[in-house]
């Protein structure tokens, strides 16, 4: 009994985090072309998925008793998880398959036409992250710097202000334009740092929208099941992703 509650809990987590508290769209790119040029247009089941329960979990494929209307393209899936290996051109992926948003069933299979552009456009983001972050540190230290240098300047200036010696007045002069220049380096350094900090915002805005878990890229596609295997691995398509709809 307890190993049965475990388990069904442990399917609502990972319904729950396929659904919720995401940024990303877990309908997006209806349009699928195959070679032969057959194109398939996703935007019914998508339809019908947004229109269904999100409250229960079940973990039998292929479960009418959730559904109120006859699901369309009943061979495509939702296929979350992470690859595991490359398999030629495909992926090999431990992955979390729905037929509804709380249906759900698990298994390895092998995915062809796997979302490379995707998980390299997110793997480019998260280096730009790092990169800026680098960049971010940098001017903020000459910030520091700068505004440090500006400081002890204008203590200069009102040491030699004070000072009755004949070369107060050459002090004065050369440090206040030490301190100007120190201030002009951290008015430089600080505007660096914001205009370094809004396109570290822009690129994490882009990168909240490509499925993740745990700063991973995780996969989270639609793909058709294909009905046969390799290997004893069932195979699973996601065709060529098409923004020109048919």
């Amino acid at each position: 009994m307890k190993s049965a509650i475990f388990i069904l809990a442990m399917l609502a987590a990972a319904a729950a985090s396929a659904q919720t508290n995401q940024a990303w769209k877990t309908c997006r790119n209806p349009v699928r072309v195959f070679p032969g040029a057959a194109t398939v247009d996703l935007r019914p089941l998508f339809a019908w998925w947004a229109r269904q329960p999100t409250n229960s979990i079940s973990a039998e494929t292929n479960s009418a008793a959730d559904t109120r209307e006859v699901r369309p393209l009943a061979a495509w899936r939702l296929v979350t998880g992470t690859p595991v290996s490359i398999f030629g051109d495909s992926w090999v992926v431990d992955a979390a398959i729905y037929t509804s948003p709380t249906v759900l069933t698990n298994a390895r299979i092998i995915l062809n036409h796997p979302p490379t552009v995707e998980e390299e456009r997110f793997n480019n983001l998260k280096t730009q992250i790092t990169y800026l972050d680098g960049q971010i540190a940098a001017t903020r230290r000459a910030y520091d710097t700068a505004t440090n240098a500006e400081a002890l300047a204008y203590a200069r200036v009102e040491m030699y202000r004070r000072s009755i010696s004949k070369v107060a007045p050459t002090g004065v002069v050369q440090y206040s334009r030490t301190a100007e220049r120190e201030h002009d380096a951290a008015a430089a350094a600080l505007n660096e740092t914001d205009q370094l900090e809004a396109q570290k915002k822009e690129i994490e805005a882009e990168l909240k929208t490509i499925p993740s878990h745990d700063g991973v890229y995780r996969i989270e596609w639609f793909a058709v099941d294909r009905g046969h295997t390799k290997a004893g691995v069932p195979i699973f398509d996601l065709g060529l992703v098409s923004a020109t709809p048919p």
